[in-house]
């Protein structure tokens, strides 16, 4: 990953398939990532030069091509490396009306103390601020990370419609984006907008208010 971020507070969710495993990256290919990063969010990606990039990042122009053709590859790479630091492995299949509940609930928990890291925010201002200028390279940002989110959770509430743990007739894609939409909420927006230093004070609790109030959680549930 670009960032090398790791927070042992998140804990992983239940194990799933294995994902295809990526080619690793060569030395010159990781410094040019790290150093596009920091200078992307320091000034803004139209600020950054392919000269800066080299210097920052110790390596030559052949090698800045080579793996990466131009900026907007560069660009392209650093925003592919984010989108996955949004991953969260989830379950889409559990085998109990409880493990459904723990399974969603348990995501919104850790999708909460994700976005709390200053990273996250950072990014998604600087994302904010590109977005006219850079609206394919936005989008795929958003379908690497908001987007496989989303397909994850609407997976996840279509099994639990098809095994009756839930009776919404809202579709399950509806269901997933106003899900996220209440997690995220107008916290995320005001730590966007620079008022608070850390948008979700109690991730678990408030992640589990959203399940219950948009999907009305059973107050008993039976063994895992």
């Amino acid at each position: 990953m670009a960032f090398f971020f790791e927070d042992p507070n998140i804990e992983p969710m239940t194990e799933t398939a294995s994902k295809p495993t990526k080619a690793p990256k060569s030395l010159s290919e990781e410094r040019v990532i790290v150093a596009a990063r920091k200078l992307f969010m320091e000034r803004g990606f139209s600020a950054v030069s392919g000269d800066l990039l080299c210097r920052e990042a110790r390596v030559s122009k052949t090698s800045l091509y080579k793996y990466f053709g131009d900026m907007n590859g560069v660009l392209q790479a650093v925003l592919v490396d984010e989108g996955d630091m949004y991953q969260l492995d989830i379950d889409t299949q559990p085998a109990s009306e409880a493990a459904f509940w723990n399974t969603l609930t348990g995501y919104g928990q850790n999708l909460l103390r994700l976005l709390n890291q200053p990273f996250c925010l950072n990014m998604d201002r600087t994302l904010h601020e590109e977005a006219r200028a850079n609206p394919e390279l936005i989008r795929l940002f958003y379908d690497n990370a908001y987007g496989r989110g989303h397909r994850d959770i609407t997976a996840l509430l279509e099994h639990a419609k098809t095994e009756g743990y839930l009776t919404s007739e809202v579709p399950a894609e509806d269901l997933a984006d106003n899900l996220i939409s209440m997690w995220e909420g107008l916290r995320f927006i005001r730590a966007r907008l620079g008022l608070t230093d850390t948008p979700f004070e109690d991730p678990d609790r408030w992640a589990a208010q959203c399940v219950e109030t948009l999907l009305g959680r059973p107050q008993k549930t039976g063994p895992r």
